[in-house]
């Protein structure tokens, strides 16, 4: 690698473009343009332009101003003259005697990530570095400056590293150096954006567990109505310190449980038991409604309930009698919970509860009635989750179609 040149690396890259000439006024690539050039050699822009305007001096290719694919926008692109694919035809059969394959040159997948490692400066490769850990799209322009064009574009100036790259660049780095890129990607995320998973993601892989857990607990109510599998692997990374572990592991075993992860909430119960108040048999309960243990969760949530009157309990064990077909029973037990409640001023609860009697009245077939429901849950519960249900539900109905509930 370190024998070929830039200007070799350029006709070698234009010399994959046989196709592409002044006659092709559409449809061109982005790999043709100046930022294209450049992106694949891993140099700067005004680099490129440099290599290029040479290639042109030496009437080895030329330019042409054509619409490029994917933007409709025009643009100028470069392609090889005669004597430039005569040069890189010539360059190719010497490369390949020497036994390196040509695309790894030229395309960062197929590159050896250690030997590209050692090729970047110190400060391209905290850059780059940076680059690959973070994952969600960002603008180049808000990652700091390189040396050369390292980091690889679209034509929209957003980063595009593939997951293959990432994970083969940070395979040899030391596991260390990685913890301070994922620090400074969720200081990162404090600066560029407002997207809190991925600073947790982040803040979690970089040790920083005090910051993670105020985050979490700042940020409850959205991680709770956006509960996913990412959220839930931060949160299993997460080794909170001792005054935030109840409310972690309780926050945690919510989120288990929207996403299906039974055995992980029960792990969760278990590290609640450590504090009492009764919070690790109420992940107990919840766990059996998810696993179909309806009689087991029916009986643990009712007990919760009557002992200590908890709206969890209480839609647990409704929603145990519901999935059973007790409906009357199901029924009763909620009309009861609503109006202990709504004394308590549990807008949550009975909006959940309300949503529950609805599932029991369409169970029934009376549907009018759960339409008042419906409308009913609606106004009581804020936003999230349950409302985007609640509001499916009701379009559901009105359009003749089975609700989901």
């Amino acid at each position: 690698m370190e024998n070929v040149t830039l200007r070799e690396k350029a006709m070698l890259h234009l010399s994959r473009f046989p196709d592409m000439h002044p006659k092709e006024e559409f449809n061109v690539p982005f790999d043709l343009t100046q930022d294209g050039i450049a992106t694949v050699l891993g140099i700067s822009r005004a680099h490129a332009s440099l290599e290029l305007k040479k290639l042109k001096a030496s009437g080895k290719a030329d330019d042409w101003v054509a619409r490029i694919r994917g933007s409709g926008n025009k643009r100028r692109a470069y392609y090889l003259l005669p004597d430039g694919f005569a040069e890189a035809r010539a360059i190719k059969e010497r490369i390949e005697a020497s036994g390196v394959v040509i695309d790894s040159l030229l395309d960062m997948k197929r590159c050896d990530p250690k030997v590209m490692w050692m090729s970047l400066s110190p400060g391209d490769r905290e850059t780059f570095g940076l680059a690959c850990v973070i994952r969600a799209p960002i603008q180049r322009k808000t990652l700091p400056d390189t040396a050369t064009g390292v980091i690889p574009t679209d034509f929209y100036g957003t980063v595009c590293i593939g997951d293959r790259v990432r994970e083969n660049y940070l395979s040899v780095v030391d596991p260390e150096k990685v913890r301070t890129w994922h620090s400074a990607a969720a200081d990162w995320w404090m600066e560029n954006g407002d997207d809190h998973a991925e600073r947790l993601h982040h803040l979690v892989r970089a040790g920083r567990h005090g910051e993670a857990c105020r985050l979490a607990l700042k940020c409850s109510d959205e991680f709770l109505d956006g509960a996913c599998e990412d959220i839930l692997e931060s949160m299993k990374g997460l080794a909170p310190p001792p005054r935030h572990r109840e409310s972690m592991y309780g926050m945690r075993s919510k989120i288990a449980l929207s996403c299906g992860d039974v055995r992980d909430a029960l792990a969760c119960a278990d590290a609640l038991d450590e504090y009492g108040a009764g919070e690790g048999d109420m992940v107990r309960a919840e766990a059996a409604l998810a696993s179909g243990d309806l009689d087991g969760a029916f009986e643990k949530a009712s007990a919760i309930f009557a002992e200590r009157g908890w709206t969890r309990a209480a839609l647990a064990a409704a929603g145990a009698l519901l999935r059973a077909g007790r409906l009357a029973e199901a029924d009763s037990f909620l009309a009861s919970a609503c109006e202990a409640m709504e004394r308590e001023g549990d807008a949550t609860g009975v909006g959940e509860a309300l949503f529950l009697r609805a599932a029991g009245a369409y169970g029934r077939g009376k549907k009018s009635e759960c339409a008042g429901y419906l409308s009913k849950a609606l106004r009581a519960c804020g936003r999230g989750r349950l409302r985007g249900r609640i509001e499916s539900a009701s379009e559901a109905l009105r359009d003749g179609r089975e609700p989901r509930f």
